[in-house]
């Protein structure tokens, strides 16, 4: 079993459980392959979370706490290394060019491993923390419309594709805080019933765009399970999403709890490997450690439902 993306308390303030905790209850709960995946520090106080200007945090907090996870994923990799293969990465984050540019030099240094490429701001607030925020972020869009906001958070994504993450991060992760009576006003829908292939036809030609670019490099959509336990009947992305990776993306998809405490991990497997099945996919793929590199490995689904994990879970 494997996930691609995790978090721990040790080093982001709105997870709970310590890293070594973490990779041990990995272990016992019989993955295979762990990436360590803390987010990379934001640049600017305007990007800090309620827990962090709680905790009197900074930008140099964040940095020296990245810096400080680094070294500590190292030695967690070394420590387990004949007990689960740890892939030491971190979350890009791109909510402008120069969190970018951070992200490329971050690629560079020799302890990082993989990356998750993810977008969690547009124009500069927060999307997925509350409803509030993410009507913000839709009224500083053009127009004010839900339409632009969705084209601008893909936009993102796909400036962050540019760094070439081997996992995209919860792809459609724009939908979680949307609300349930937002409005369409150029389809007269509630965006919830929006279709965007037929309805937003110019959304649609910027996701498919950022599809085809991360697929041209092999990269793998995580199905993130994290979407289940926040509310949703199917991990990210949506169907309409994985359809699309399949048809212009090269269908690679992985697995990723997204925990961010020990409860979590591995939560609604069961639930993310049938949504893939149902899509009619075969295959999953994953990141694996072979004579010290890193590659990607396609496995059977069967194989993968012979695994001890479900057993234990």
């Amino acid at each position: 079993m494997h996930s691609h993306h995790s978090h721990s308390g040790d080093y982001i303030s709105h997870a709970y459980d310590p890293l070594e905790e973490m990779v041990q209850n990995y272990i016992d709960r019989g993955f295979d392959v762990l990436c360590l995946t803390e987010h990379m520090p934001r640049l600017d106080q305007v990007y800090l979370y309620p827990e962090e200007i709680e905790k009197g945090y900074g930008t140099k907090q964040l940095s020296d706490d990245f810096s400080k996870y680094l070294v500590h994923a190292k030695q967690v990799q070394e420590k387990y290394k004949d007990k689960i293969k740890i892939i030491v990465g971190f979350e890009i984050e791109g909510i402008d060019k120069a969190h970018l540019d951070l992200s490329a030099k971050t690629l560079q240094n020799p302890s990082v491993q993989m990356s998750v490429g993810s977008v969690h701001y547009v124009n500069k607030l927060p999307i997925d923390f509350s409803k509030e925020l993410w009507k913000e972020a839709k009224a500083a869009s053009e127009g004010g419309l839900t339409r632009s906001l969705y084209k601008d958070y893909f936009k993102l994504v796909s400036n962050v594709i540019d760094l070439k993450p081997q996992v995209i991060g919860h792809f459609d992760l724009i939908r979680l805080c949307q609300p349930e009576d937002d409005f369409d006003e150029t389809t007269n829908k509630l965006t919830k019933d929006v279709r965007i292939k037929e309805d937003w036809p110019d959304v649609w030609e910027v996701i498919v765009s950022v599809i085809e670019k991360a697929g041209s490099y092999g990269a793998m959509f995580e199905l993130n399970s994290a979407a289940i336990r926040k509310g949703w009947d199917c991990p990210y992305p949506k169907s309409d999403i994985v359809k699309a990776v399949i048809e212009y993306g090269g269908g690679r998809f992985c697995l990723s709890d997204d925990a961010h405490s020990i409860k979590q991990i591995g939560l609604n497997y069961k639930k993310t490997l049938q949504y893939l099945k149902d899509h009619g996919v075969s295959k999953l793929y994953h990141l694996d450690l072979k004579d010290g590199k890193v590659v990607t490995v396609g496995e059977a689904i069967e194989s993968i439902e012979k695994s001890p994990f479900w057993d234990v879970y």
